[in-house]
């Protein structure tokens, strides 16, 4: 049974039809189904799977790949752990920093179908002003950004989380579905979202979905960057 009915494959077809360059959705999943002690349950990877099977179904430029978690190599150097966990990026590069935890599902759609417009396409619309900033980001930043399907604000947290990556290498930028992985959310205090954690030399979190400057600002906090000018009120706070 088909997750798109035929109107939504012809929006996200058209959505698609801009992109130039090849593109990779990885996809890990738990493969065995092991539960490792102290850590969320795999979540909806069936369901995933054939979500991100019928989107590349409407594109030449996507191909898919499932890789179970337990000794990929690659995965256990990013420190990956949730299953499933999208990675997303341009076929041939070596690009780790843009993946989003759990199903894309309700208004988390949008988003998937954006980043794969601003990977295939080099077009994400971040302003100049943000990017002058973030490319005073030399030291890994990790931004969580604890989402739900049924939230309307969520898209553009994400979003601008993945924007920041795109454009700086040290900033890992991950969407995660809160439903799915309780216990991981519970861990990180979430009550409500979108609720973004920024981890680097300092640690500091976005309540919301704050204007660009708000994350900005986080960012450079975390990378403990004194940046006066980033401009606009402060909208991070420390946990």
């Amino acid at each position: 049974m088909n997750i798109l009915d035929d109107r939504t494959k012809a929006q996200v077809k058209e959505a698609l039809a801009p992109i130039q360059h090849e593109l990779e959705v990885i996809v890990y999943t738990s493969g065995s189904g092991l539960v490792i002690p102290g850590r969320d349950m795999p979540g909806e990877q069936r369901s995933t799977l054939e979500l991100l099977k019928e989107i590349a179904e409407l594109s030449d430029k996507i191909t898919l790949e499932e890789r179970p978690i337990a000794g990929d190599e690659e995965a256990q150097n990013l420190g990956i752990t949730l299953t499933p966990t999208i990675l997303l990026r341009e076929a041939g590069t070596e690009r780790t920093n843009i993946r989003f935890s759990g199903l894309p599902g309700g208004y988390e759609f949008t988003t998937l179908i954006s980043t794969l417009h601003m990977l295939g396409t080099g077009e994400s619309e971040l302003g100049a002003t943000s990017m002058s900033h973030l490319e005073k980001v030399e030291s890994p930043v990790h931004l969580q950004v604890f989402v739900t399907p049924t939230c309307p604000h969520c898209p553009r947290a994400v979003l601008t989380a993945f924007k920041f990556a795109y454009h700086n290498p040290h900033i890992v930028a991950e969407g995660i579905e809160a439903n799915e992985f309780p216990m991981l959310s519970q861990r990180n205090r979430i009550s409500g979202v979108p609720d973004t954690i920024v981890r680097g030399a300092n640690q500091t979190r976005v309540l919301g979905a704050q204007p660009d400057r708000a994350f900005v600002e986080a960012v450079l906090s975390a990378a403990a960057i004194d940046d006066a000018s980033s401009g606009g009120d402060h909208a991070a706070t420390n946990p």
